[in-house]
């Protein structure tokens, strides 16, 4: 770690090339933040974010029924390369597999896109890639369980998650939606960090795709028509790591006469948070601001990190987001 603070250092964490270490960029966006709102939280939902009151099942529906997608079969998949999903009990010519379709593995939580269709393999458009990233990472192991996956109509077909559990581990899962339907998350969810959307529509989501926590009834994370993504400047970090906060950036999002307060909140998002960056913007002046930490600010696991903002003027747009390096505990 005696390098812990060069630009070589983080571009290798970037790249994967480091074990036990990864960077998560976090960013969101209040689009409607009033004067007598107070302090809103940085977040697409608006208002003060409220997260669930324990690890909760979710449920995960559109505003409109062209966000579905049409499970073609399951299984478990035979050993096979990384370019390619095998199963010998599947004749997946018959089942309508197309180009195009997904493959979905809930073991490791991996997609794969659909390039060629023979009787019992699918060979897939780069291989197997990473939920976060896009990257093509990983293959498809020996008895691991998928999903192929259709679009049913013109808008995403697959939501996936990325959260925290009980304990405030990762845990991440791939919804298959159904419209305005409900469809309820296998894993109960105590945080929500990420979500955003796959599928072979043409446009992305087409209506706002919202996770709802079951007895709760709170909104914990939602994906607007035309984003594809949650925007959120909301960040729980694993109770397995410890995170070093690399920046904070904050700005105003609308071409309108406003000043606003913004600042970053450390510690429980259902408890109290402690204020450990502050900055004015105005769209006079500073109306976008960086902050960079050299070294990073170091951060225990298990904690929440948010960003919230006031406003002086009604319907003042504000941006922010953080950038965090994640370190396992060994």
């Amino acid at each position: 770690m005696s390098n812990f603070g060069t630009t070589d250092f983080y571009h290798e964490v970037r790249n994967g090339n480091v074990p036990g270490h990864s960077i998560v960029s976090k960013f969101g966006e209040n689009p409607d933040i009033d004067i007598a709102g107070g302090f809103e939280t940085i977040w697409d939902g608006g208002g003060v974010y409220v997260p669930p009151t324990q690890a909760r099942i979710h449920d995960v529906a559109s505003s409109t029924a062209a966000d579905a997608g049409t499970v073609l079969t399951t299984g478990s998949a035979d050993a096979g390369d990384a370019d390619q999903l095998v199963d010998a009990t599947k004749d997946f010519v018959a089942l309508g597999v197309a180009l195009g379709d997904y493959v979905l593995n809930d073991d490791q939580i991996t997609f794969g896109i659909v390039l060629v269709v023979a009787t019992t393999t699918l060979t897939l458009f780069g291989g197997m890639r990473n939920a976060h990233s896009g990257e093509v990472n990983g293959s498809n192991e020996d008895g691991d369980s998928y999903q192929v996956v259709t679009n049913a109509s013109t808008g995403a077909s697959i939501l996936h998650i990325d959260g925290l559990d009980a304990s405030r581990l990762d845990v991440h899962e791939f919804v298959v939606l159904n419209g305005t339907s409900n469809v309820a998350t296998v894993n109960s969810y105590l945080r929500q960090n990420r979500a955003r959307v796959f599928g072979p529509g043409t446009t992305g989501a087409a209506g706002t795709i919202t996770s709802t926590a079951q007895t709760d009834g709170t909104l914990t994370c939602q994906v607007i028509n035309g984003n594809n993504q949650t925007l959120m400047a909301v960040y729980s970090i694993p109770s397995n790591a410890t995170a070093y906060i690399l920046s904070v950036w904050q700005g105003l999002s609308k071409k309108q006469t406003t000043s606003s307060v913004s600042r970053l909140r450390l510690g429980q998002l259902d408890s109290i948070g402690f204020i450990t960056h502050v900055r004015a913007l105005d769209n006079g002046g500073t109306s976008d601001v960086v902050h960079n930490y050299p070294g990073g600010l170091r951060m225990s696991g298990g904690l929440d990190m948010w960003m919230e903002a006031d406003a002086d003027a009604n319907d003042t747009g504000v941006t922010a987001g953080f950038e965090v390096m994640l370190v396992e505990n060994t």
